[in-house]
């Protein structure tokens, strides 16, 4: 949809700007446009014609009244997998004299607009689907959008939601639950739409269709009506519709208008004052999510007393504008979107209320479908693609790095149990933090699993829990479907190990506490109830901290210019863990112990407030930031280090390090080493044994030494040590 204004005889300052914009793919927009240029070409340039009635529709009257002062700034943001893909984007403000400065910013209006698309992209074809028509604006084609639903309790978004759930039933076959012989222990049947039938709680007898529901309790319990030994059977007969609160009353209607005869809740279908069955139905919720047929994910609001339907902020005439553009050709009108502001993206560092629980991220990945509701618009998620009402996620999406895409995850992790593969098109959507692998040229195929786990891991440390001991809980169901993964075409045993897994264990014990963002909220590490107060988690696993966590040892994997090769690794010597439930070892762990043999050394901590001058060549310009601890070797030397807890450490205790491994090159000598060790005390919980403090890493490069191995174990000797 362009002409050019291309007369050799005209005035250089009235050329038309989009001439530029099309001719030069380069250009990500112009600044400082007079209208008046818009005016002069919007005769003989399409594009012109169209920013005036955009312009128009957003401020009315602004373009006649400002004629002469009247400035624009255009920048357009483009698709990072399609360059023909953008968002144009605006700015409206007014020439100011010659030596002002322009303060009124605040005054300024800034818009973008968008391609009104009638039906959602189910298929993203991403290299044809321009071919059958001309582009929209400036030689490029519009990203496009659905209509925000206005309210997501009204027929119009009902009537979308079961579209998305029909064509997924019938196009995606991975998507179908994986056993359909499985039935839960209880569900809500949901009732009858008219009221004349209370929803009810039941025990099937043969597999049936049923919903999940993912939400947040909240943290006012107050009144709020769950499953007791008391009320059991009371809730076999009915449940009064009006005793639930909002969330689940809404998950209710959600369920009766999409069809679906069935409900489980956690809060309902769990009896929960019965700790021994309640330990046995949690553990079975790998199994619930896995198999629904549908999972309603409440992103927002975070409290159960609150509703899930109602207006959305996207759908509100004041966010998106609806506008029948008008062309001087023979073509059709064009629909647009034109909403306010800047086109942000979601970020994965904007976490909803879900994302920061952590029962919630195995709910999040388990189910193969998903109808998300956060109070601006409705997601959907499934393993096959992501769609959402307002653009961020409908193809062609610009940019494609939005939210976490736990469907692509889950996937990743399924493909064994899935009734047929995983249709393409969601190729072209975001990588799960690391879970592609792509960079990994030397990562073998059956240790994907493992760093897909490390993944889930950190993100998991980010969350919320409301008690200390569900933090191996409430990932159980993931270690087994990750479990089940990594089963697949080995022989070797898969050894569960309070988080961490025994075959990769000298990897998996290197995990280090991350400083939390500026700002950032630091995760609830939950209470301890009385009868879980005897409950030791051993020092050794990430989940003793309750702090984020990360990995870093397998940077050498995606940077190094030839394979790295670990060696000197530690020997596990043994094992042990004992498992809240005897029958389940992905179960959280109320003991446990490792015995390793490797190099060991005693060492001195050092606890410094800033980093001395002459210590800066040790480390790297992100470690000058993180780290203020260094151990000190026998000859003085100091190496930088990351305690799991820095503000309860004892400079009079003993330390030690024992190492893990190191990474070396045999192709280049100049590549490394990098020794990655523990920091250990004599235990108070074990009497012979030791606890873990900390974790270091020794970079020959960043220390600057030409020597190859790490001074902290020259001369050392090798010990067999117990951690607890």
């Amino acid at each position: 949809m362009s002409s050019n204004s291309s007369d050799p005889d005209a005035d250089p300052d009235q050329t038309c700007p989009h001439v530029v914009l099309r001719k030069r793919a380069d250009y990500i927009g112009i600044e400082n446009t007079p209208i008046a240029i818009f005016l002069i070409n919007a005769s003989i340039c399409l594009d012109c014609n169209l920013v005036l009635q955009v312009i128009e529709a957003v401020k009315p009257g602004w373009v006649k009244k400002n004629a002469y002062l009247g400035l624009v700034d255009y920048q357009r943001a483009k698709s990072e997998d399609d360059w023909f893909t953008i968002v144009p984007q605006f700015t409206l403000h007014l020439q100011q004299p010659e030596g002002t400065e322009d303060v009124d910013l605040g005054q300024h209006t800034t818009f973008h607009f968008l391609k009104r698309a009638a039906t959602a992209r189910y298929e993203a074809q991403f290299f044809d689907f321009h071919f059958d028509k001309s582009p929209e604006y400036t030689g490029k084609f519009l990203a496009q959008s659905l209509e925000v639903t206005h309210d997501s309790g009204s027929p119009a978004a009902f009537e979308r939601a079961r579209h998305w759930l029909s064509y997924c039933d019938e196009h995606d076959g991975a998507c179908k639950p994986p056993n359909p012989d499985y039935k839960p222990r209880r569900l809500i049947n949901v009732g009858s739409s008219d009221g004349t039938r209370e929803p009810f709680l039941f025990e099937p007898v043969e597999p049936g269709r049923y919903a999940c529901l993912s939400y947040c309790w909240g943290k006012d319990l107050d009144q709020v009506l769950t499953t007791t030994t008391h009320n059991l059977e009371s809730h076999y007969q009915a449940i009064e519709l009006n005793t639930l609160p909002l969330a689940l009353q809404d998950a209710i209607t959600v369920c009766r208008n999409l069809g679906i005869p069935n409900l489980w809740v956690d809060s309902l279908c769990i009896v929960q004052d019965d700790r021994i069955a309640w330990l046995h139905d949690a553990s079975s919720m790998h199994d619930i999510y896995l198999n629904s047929y549908l999972t309603i994910s409440v992103m927002e609001p975070n409290s159960c007393k609150m509703g899930i339907l109602g207006k959305q902020r996207f759908g509100d005439p004041t966010w998106q504008q609806l506008l029948c553009t008008t062309r001087p050709d023979t073509a059709p009108p064009l629909d647009l979107l034109i909403r306010p502001g800047k086109f942000y993206p979601r970020s994965y560092r904007d976490r909803s209320s879900l994302d920061t629980r952590g029962w919630c991220l195995q709910e999040s990945v388990l189910p193969n479908r998903r109808l998300c509701y956060d109070g601006n618009e409705m997601i959907w998620e499934c393993l096959c693609r992501q769609l959402c009402e307002c653009g961020h996620a409908v193809a062609p999406q610009v940019p494609r790095h939005t939210t976490l895409d736990y469907g692509k995850l889950g996937a990743s992790i399924k493909t064994e149990i899935l009734k047929t593969k995983v249709q393409s098109e969601r190729q072209g959507y975001p990588e799960w933090h690391r879970s592609s692998l792509g960079s990994r040229l030397w990562l073998e195929t059956h240790q994907a699993p493992y760093q897909r786990w490390r993944d889930l891991v950190s993100d998991y440390s980010h969350r919320s829990l409301t008690k200390k001991h569900d933090r191996l809980r409430a990932i159980s169901g993931l270690a087994k479907m990750v479990g089940n993964h990594m089963r697949q075409g080995s022989e070797a045993a898969v050894e569960y190990l309070a988080g961490l897994w025994k075959k990769e264990l000298p990897f998996d014990l290197s995990w280090e506490v991350e400083p939390p963002d500026e700002g950032a909220e630091i995760p609830e590490s939950g209470t301890v109830n009385a009868n879980e107060a005897a409950y030791y988690i051993p020092t050794w696993s990430w989940a003793s901290v309750g702090r984020p966590v990360t990995y870093r040892f397998d940077l050498p994997l995606e940077i190094w210019k030839y394979e790295p090769v670990a060696v000197d690794q530690c020997i596990v010597e043994r094992v042990h863990c004992q498992h809240e439930l005897l029958e389940d070892p992905m179960s959280a762990v109320t003991d446990g112990s490792i015995v390793l043999t490797s190099a060991f050394a005693p060492v001195k901590l050092i606890h410094l407030e800033e980093l001395p001058e002459k210590q800066k060549g040790q480390v790297s310009y992100e470690d000058e930031v993180r780290h203020y601890t260094f151990v000190q070797c026998s000859d003085g030397q100091k190496v930088s280090v990351t305690l799991d807890k820095p503000e309860v450490h004892n400079p009079d205790e003993s330390y030690y390090c024992l190492r893990l491994f190191s990474w070396v090159s045999e192709r280049n000598q100049r590549m490394g080493p990098e020794t990655w060790f523990l920091i250990l005390v004599p235990s108070t919980h074990k009497p012979g044994a030791f606890e873990r403090r900390g974790v270091g890493l020794w970079d020959r490069l960043l220390a600057g030494t030409d020597s190859r191995s790490c001074p902290i174990f020259e001369g050392g000797e090798t010990a067999t040590v117990e951690i607890v």
